[in-house]
């Protein structure tokens, strides 16, 4: 499991490009926080900064602007393939030292109109790095400097990979790679570094600098040592250790809505049937014991008529593929649009119930067990309503689950999943996993989650993605997660990752840089292996 991650003041120097740090980015650091991934590479990552504040402003102040800047690494960082640990920087900033400078600001005409404090800072932190996109030693690396928010008109425009893209969300956009925002990041520091040339006096900055968007700087990658190969705690998820008495393997599968609910081609929806899909095929013999609200979900009708031998494959053809439409149905696209609202009807705001009764043996000992996979698809924010409701579901599930998956929107990491608005209290003592499959959730939930549960890694393994996830192809990577786990295949971690690749029309294989945590400390292997029949 990773550790604290500690901010250090640094000397403070004059100059107002920062410089690069000296670790060495070929040697590999041996430490205790090694992550599993097949697609990311753990790294650990240093870089230096400093924020201009108002003299005197309070260090919450400070602290405040450290944490705006450092936001912007995330969108600057994911654009080279690299995800970070430290979620809004507060692992670095809660040990922060905030010695100031204070420096006069001097305009054109070399007259002083003001002052600020400056004050540096580096940022020590636990990397994803793409397999392949390693670099070969420090990277360029340039943060939004000051107030963005205040400046984002002018700068999603030419900064931005989705000129869409809200002021508040300006960090998770940032692309300093784009060809107009690289032009404008060198004509402002071309410009400062003219204006320095000016100033003979120690403790002056140019109105240019006090003014500046952008910070450039250089980060250090140092690779860590490769994870050894863990296992999930299979022993424990099947009764054969921890709990004798237990009876039941609890699966909880939460997928969110992306865009509209009563869309029937909204991607949650979608998604939410490719799940069932791959858990079917991979799992077979499910078959579905409750719904909640009670529906008979594979009733449909058109024309007042209800359409006879509907199956699952019919409805997730009609859903994902857009094929397979009763003969009743034919090409109309009236009568397509009404059965697609029956099936977001029917499979919306609604607990499906799936159970598959096996025998599991180990070790010569043999145990009668139902395997149970709990699914909801809708809402899980959007309304206070929405997210409250939301939060009961997730309470439920951290209580009585044995294996947790969440498909859909991270919500900048703010939404109902917010670590910070659950506790200890919520979480038995008993081994758990759990996987947040949405953008950037390694900087997120991880750490959070395994802070706060009883047993700590002990008794949480939490899988999360390092970079942005497609939408598309989400419910299979989360339904062959979740069927890795529970098929009795004794799978590595290596190999459950694996097993979650996806092949999208524009790549093959494709994986957000997906990685565990918590699992050096498991003690399963396979030398008496699980049998499921």
């Amino acid at each position: 499991m990773r550790t604290s991650h500690l901010l250090a003041s640094l000397p403070l120097l004059l100059a107002p490009v920062v410089v690069a740090g000296c670790a060495d980015p070929d040697g590999a650091s041996a430490n205790d926080d090694e992550l599993t991934s097949v697609e990311g590479v753990e790294h650990t990552i240093d870089f230096d900064g400093f924020v201009d504040v108002t003299p005197g402003a309070s260090d919450d102040a400070v602290k405040a602007a450290i944490h705006r800047e450092l936001k912007s690494s995330l969108g600057a960082l994911r654009e080279r393939g690299v995800g970070v640990a430290d979620r809004d920087g507060q692992r670095n900033l809660a040990a922060a030292e905030l010695a100031r400078q204070t420096l006069d600001v001097v305009d054109g005409a070399g007259a002083v109109v003001g002052a600020v404090e400056r004050i540096r800072f580096h940022y020590h932190d636990v990397a994803l790095v793409d397999r392949d996109r390693l670099p070969g030693g420090p990277i360029d690396l340039t943060l939004l400097y000051g107030d963005y928010v205040a400046r984002a008109g002018e700068l999603i425009a030419i900064c931005s990979d989705d000129p869409g893209a809200e002021a508040d969300s300006l960090w998770y956009h940032f692309s300093p790679g784009r060809t107009s925002c690289k032009n404008a990041i060198r004509g402002e520091q071309s410009a400062i570094d003219a204006d320095q040339e000016h100033l003979a006096i120690a403790g002056q900055i140019s109105a240019r600098d006090r003014d500046r968007r952008f910070l450039a700087t250089r980060a250090t990658l140092t690779r860590s040592v490769a994870a050894p190969d863990r296992y999930p705690e299979y022993d424990q998820l099947w009764g054969f250790a921890g709990d004798p008495a237990r009876t039941k393997l609890v699966v909880y599968a939460f997928t969110g809505v992306d865009a509209d609910e009563a869309d029937p081609h909204d991607n949650g929806l979608v998604e939410f049937l490719r799940q069932q899909r791959t858990l079917r095929g991979k799992l077979p013999g499910l078959q579905v014991v409750e719904t909640s609200p009670q529906a008979w979900l594979l009733d449909f009708w058109i024309d007042g008529q209800k359409l006879t031998g509907v199956t699952w494959d019919d409805v997730e053809r009609w859903v994902i593929d857009g094929t397979g439409w009763p003969a009743a149905v034919g090409s109309d696209a009236g009568k397509r649009a009404a059965l697609l609202g029956q099936v977001v009807a029917n499979f919306s705001e609604r607990w499906i119930v799936w159970q598959r009764p096996v025998l599991v043996t180990r070790d010569g000992a043999t145990r009668a067990m139902t395997l149970e996979i709990r699914t909801f698809y809708g809402w899980e924010d959007g309304s206070p309503e929405a997210r409250l409701h939301a939060r009961w579901r997730y309470l439920e599930a951290f209580w009585h689950a044995d294996v947790f998956s969440y498909t859909g929107h991270s919500h900048f990491g703010h939404g109902p999943l917010e670590p910070w608005t659950y506790s200890g209290d919520n979480f038995p003592s008993r081994y758990q996993v759990m996987l947040v499959n949405s953008c950037l959730s390694f900087n997120y939930y991880d750490e959070d989650f395994l802070a706060m549960h009883p047993g700590g890694s002990a008794q949480l393994d939490v899988v999360v993605n390092g970079l942005a996830a497609y939408w598309r192809g989400m419910g299979q990577a989360s339904g062959s997660y979740i069927a890795s786990l529970v098929d009795g295949g004794d799978h590595s971690w290596r190999d459950v990752l694996t097993s979650m690749r996806v092949d999208l029309p524009w790549q093959a294989a494709y994986d957000p840089m997906r990685a565990v945590n918590g699992e050096l400390d498991n003690t399963y292997t396979p030398t008496a292996p699980i049998e499921l029949r």
